[in-house]
């Protein structure tokens, strides 16, 4: 059974244009992870979903405070850190493949001084 997720965007620059993005998204599963990570935790493990990032085709990052020191590695610890300074949204094959190929798990480690909330929706196709 798929299930529809919706999405609207609207970027608007004060004084200039805005755009706007509406449209929705039909997925065969979706994974919605809340987790705590502690201020001062390190390669904290999530798993996010069992098959590889082309079944993903939509994720979205959220948290409840941000900056350079709070980051997350994709499937290994020794990946490359990506600081999560901002909500990450990644839209399609071509955005979620920068994350590379393994979407399996993500390690968050937490240098800011408060413990943060991480959210994080998948929509995939459960199906390879």
């Amino acid at each position: 059974m798929n299930t529809r997720i919706n999405l609207t965007l609207k970027v608007s620059v004060v004084g200039g244009p805005s755009i706007s993005v509406s449209k929705g998204i039909t997925v065969e599963a979706y994974d919605k992870i809340d987790v705590t990570v502690s201020a001062g935790e390190s390669d904290k493990e999530v798993e996010i979903q069992p098959g590889s990032s082309s079944q993903v085709q939509m994720l979205l990052i959220k948290s409840n405070e941000y900056g350079t020191d709070l980051t997350y590695k994709v499937h290994d610890t020794s990946a490359t850190p990506i600081v999560l300074d901002q909500e990450q949204l990644f839209l399609g094959q071509g955005a979620v493949g920068l994350l590379g190929t393994e979407l399996d798990r993500f390690f968050f480690t937490n240098n800011l001084s408060n413990d943060v909330t991480i959210e994080i929706l998948a929509g995939r196709d459960a199906t390879p």
